[in-house]
């Protein structure tokens, strides 16, 4: 059996089983919350008072005549709601699940996209390009082993009359930093402008490695040197303009004269290499001599001990700890240069 009431909101006729009598629930139709009657509750209504004495025989009375078919009072259809209904709220609560759980797995993709590109570089970067194996180097005669540059000031943020004064006073009294390892000379020239001037020391001699014969070697410098340039171009610059403002100061005031052995390595050597030869120095027995010249020409110049047939050149340990060049070369000095090629 079941109860059959109307919505009082939409007026939809609605019937529910008897088990849900007096219990509160939703309209299928318009959705608004309602208590379902329970005609079992009810209790029988008292009898009016008689207002006369009960007629005892009957009053026939005619019957009611139907009204035609087409003034029938429309009825809203009966809604069976013991049929399933749709559930509007756990439709609603798929939904926004499925859109986080798209967002989820946009953001999940991307992360495993980035994850394997950085795996692909570092086993590109590692095992890619193999920045190892053989290369030659030449020894350079004593008479040809010298190396000059000219210093550029004009963008190191000091001024003209600064950058004369302190050519000048090294015109006329050129400045030289020697030692074991190297030999550097600052000095000026007399139509103006400063250069240094490397040569090897008295236990040292300069030995030109041999980039070309490596193609893999060759394709690094080619895709990195300008990001590998960037480093020695920013200390030197800083360090040009220390030199100039502290020069200047000891030309002023006759008082301690500047750290010639800092600025032979932070703007002479800075003057002369590359990118490439930055990141470098060769290890002969386990000690470390310096790259101090790179050129055009797929050349790497270093200093050895007098006499070294054999060497390894690789990247070297930066102020920051960090090693930029990955690679590590086996050199053999197999000939000896007149001249610098």
């Amino acid at each position: 059996m079941a109860i059959q009431f109307d919505c009082p909101f939409c007026t939809s006729t609605l019937k529910v089983p008897d088990a849900t009598a007096g219990k509160q629930g939703d309209c299928p139709r318009c959705g608004t919350k309602l208590v379902i009657p329970n005609p079992f509750a009810a209790g029988a209504a008292p009898p009016a008072a008689d207002s006369a004495p009960a007629d005892s025989t009957p009053q026939p009375q005619d019957a009611p005549t139907p009204p035609p078919a087409s003034q029938a009072p429309e009825q809203a259809p009966v809604v069976d709601v013991m049929a399933p209904r749709p559930h509007s709220s756990a439709t609603a609560q798929y939904l926004r699940k499925r859109r986080k759980s798209n967002v989820g797995g946009v953001v999940l993709f991307l992360f495993f996209f980035l994850a394997m590109a950085g795996i692909a570089g570092y086993f590109y970067w590692n095992f890619g390009l193999r920045l190892e194996g053989n290369l030659v180097a030449a020894r350079i005669s004593p008479e040809a082993a010298k190396l000059e540059q000219r210093l550029q000031p004009e963008n190191a943020g000091v001024s003209e009359e600064v950058i004369k004064a302190v050519n000048h006073n090294l015109l006329e009294t050129p400045r030289r930093v020697q030692s074991d390892l190297m030999e550097m000379l600052f000095y000026g020239l007399e139509k103006g402008g400063l250069e240094v001037r490397l040569k090897p020391g008295a236990k040292t001699e300069l030995v030109r490695v041999d980039l070309t014969g490596d193609p893999a070697l060759m394709e690094y410098i080619s895709k990195q040197g300008t990001q590998l340039d960037q480093p020695r171009s920013a200390e030197l610059q800083s360090s040009l303009n220390h030199f100039y403002t502290s020069w200047n100061e000891f030309i002023g005031t006759q008082g301690v004269m500047p750290d010639l052995l800092h600025y032979r390595n932070s703007v002479g050597l800075n003057s002369l290499l590359g990118g490439l030869g930055y990141h470098m120095e060769a290890r002969v027995n386990n000690k470390i001599y310096p790259c101090v010249h790179e050129d055009s020409k797929g050349g790497l110049y270093f200093l050895v001990p007098k006499g070294t047939l054999q060497f390894n050149i690789l990247g070297r340990e930066m102020d920051t700890g960090w090693t930029t060049f990955p690679g590590k070369y086996e050199v053999q000095v197999t000939q000896e240069y007149p001249s610098r090629p």
